[in-house]
């Protein structure tokens, strides 16, 4: 008998024509870890919520849903045994200070003291939580704030956890170590999975399952290496991972590599070699139009500071990659830069005037600021109320506004609530309001962030148009390949200072975990320099 098993499924959210799940049926045995993908809003977090009675969406459904053999609607006591992470780490969080957090689930089933002090005690060593274990939450990183929300799942030892895009916002070390974590859950302790993703390089690797959604329906389902063969030469070839994408466009037959193990093994036995390019990027010639010295910056005086003598310059026309780890004070920088946060000491200066001398609406034009969060973004009920409002401010043409919105696959939502879209559609939407105004400096929190690989691309396309007619954009990410492809320099954050940077060739060159897949997997292998991406990663970007 399957553990989980949807037949028929249909769910429609109140108010809307269309269902967001249509005739849905599948089965996921017990133990074992599914991975479902798929474009922003295809359904993936409406099927994940569906799983857990006490989240489930309000709306129509029908159909039928059991797990373990009992109908959801029927159990008397909710899903306990489940645990679901949150796209949004905001969403999970309940408690003022991490500690509290990680206990609250473990107080409401009524847990002892000394069962609770043990638990809370291994999942902090586990996670390497101890120097932000009395920190308040909201202090923390978006990345840290995911994994205390996993902390916390996970102390309710649950026999089923459903993830929401749980990498989103984890730096490629911490995702790494995540993941880890999630394949030790699931093969030594037989903890089903399933997992909703946009990050699937690595997450393939684990899966025993694979499902592709579109437009609320089961595309195509099995084996992470037979659906990879059926969609790489359909519409969802973006979707194929950049090793086995290598294998497929160089003729490859047989197995399909989707570790770094068995690209390097499948190199080296056909003696592949990637074509040598360089990446076409248009470099700054202008002036500095952004100079940061000496800044310092912290949240509460008892704790370190968060930016600690940082220097920045960025030339017009310069686009910038700030890559680092969880809580390094990425963020916290571009707050800063955008106005939203003083720092102790030090200077910022736009086109040479001092940051403070700048009357708030003058900023605002000059500099737009995409927040990691994007609902922060949000006033209105509608994005269409909230694209007037913004339209009307800067006394701009409705015309304009229409191109974008198509430009970025976004126009049919303009009806929608922003906390009715998914977290791609959001980011998407808040990205709109701020280019339709034309700043000067564009700055992106995690801009890929929940976004699908096409909607990635079609980001890309809008980002290069806009560097190649002379903005200037600063984006924080943890996209190595993103940030590979189209940066024109690239800077680590590290202890609250730019510890490095240089042009991506040479910034991820000898990396293990900041660099890309290929060069992971042609390391070593070849004499002259490797390619950082393949030629047509970048001529269909």
């Amino acid at each position: 008998m399957a553990f989980i098993e949807l037949n028929e499924v249909t769910f429609t959210y109140p108010d809307c024509t269309e269902p967001a799940i249509r005739n849905l049926s599948f089965k996921i045995n017990k133990g074992q870890f599914v991975v479902v993908f798929g474009a922003s809003g295809s359904g993936k977090s409406t099927l994940l919520r569906l799983l857990k009675k006490e989240i489930q969406p309000h709306g129509q459904v029908s159909g039928s849903i059991s797990i373990n053999g009992q109908l959801i609607e029927e159990t008397k006591e909710g899903t306990r045994g489940i645990g679901f992470v949150f796209q949004d780490p905001e969403n999970q969080l309940v408690a003022d200070d991490v500690l509290h957090e990680m206990v609250f689930g473990l107080e409401n089933i009524g847990l002892n003291t000394n069962e609770m002090r043990n638990r809370v005690a291994e999942m902090v060593h586990f996670f390497g939580a101890e120097s932000i274990v009395n920190r308040k939450s909201q202090e923390l990183s978006g990345g840290k704030k995911q994994q205390i929300n996993l902390a916390s799942v996970l102390l309710m030892q649950p026999d089923l956890l459903l993830l929401d895009e749980p990498t989103a916002q984890l730096d490629p070390v911490s995702a790494r170590e995540f993941i880890d974590m999630l394949k030790r859950l699931n093969e030594e302790f037989g903890m089903t999975i399933v997992m909703a993703e946009h990050r699937l390089e690595e997450v393939f690797t684990l899966a025993d399952q694979i499902i592709l959604m579109e437009n609320g329906q089961l595309e195509l389902s099995g084996e992470p290496k037979e659906v990879l063969q059926k969609i790489w030469n359909t519409d969802y070839k973006a979707y194929v991972p950049k090793i086995p994408s290598l294998f497929f466009r160089m003729g490859g037959q047989g197995s399909v590599p989707l570790t770094v193990k068995e690209g390097r093994e499948w190199v080296q036995q056909h003696q592949i070699e990637p074509t040598h390019m360089g990446v076409e990027r248009v470099s700054p010639q202008g002036k500095e139009l952004l100079k940061v010295k000496n800044v310092f910056f912290q949240y509460d005086k008892k704790t370190d500071y968060i930016l600690n003598e940082l220097e920045l310059s960025l030339k017009q026309g310069e686009f910038y990659a700030l890559l680092g780890g969880n809580g390094s004070g990425k963020s916290t920088l571009l707050r800063v830069l955008a106005g939203l946060l003083k720092p102790e000491s030090g200077k910022v200066f736009i086109d040479e005037i001092p940051l403070k001398k700048y009357k708030q609406h003058d900023l605002t034009k000059k500099v737009g600021y995409l927040p990691q969060n994007p609902k922060l973004f949000f006033l209105q009920d509608t994005v269409e109320k909230e694209m007037n409002t913004t339209l009307d401010q800067w006394n701009l043409p409705v015309s304009e506004a229409g191109q974008l919105l198509n430009k970025l696959g976004i126009a049919h939502l303009m009806s929608s609530h922003p906390y009715d879209l998914s977290g791609g559609e959001l980011q998407k939407a808040a990205l709109a309001c701020i280019l339709v105004r034309k700043p000067e400096v564009l700055l992106l929190d995690e801009p890929t962030k929940g976004l699908d690989p096409i909607s990635k691309k079609n980001l890309a396309n809008i980002l290069v148009a806009l560097h190649k007619a002379g903005m200037t954009i600063l984006m924080s990410t943890h996209d190595v390949e993103f940030a590979a492809q189209y940066a024109t320099k690239c800077g680590m954050m590290f202890q609250g200072k730019i510890s490095a940077e240089d042009i991506p060739d040479k910034f991820f060159k000898g990396n293990f975990f900041y660099t890309t897949m290929i060069q992971r997997v042609f390391r070593g292998l070849l004499e002259r320099e490797i390619p950082m991406t393949l030629k047509e990663d970048v001529s269909n970007a």
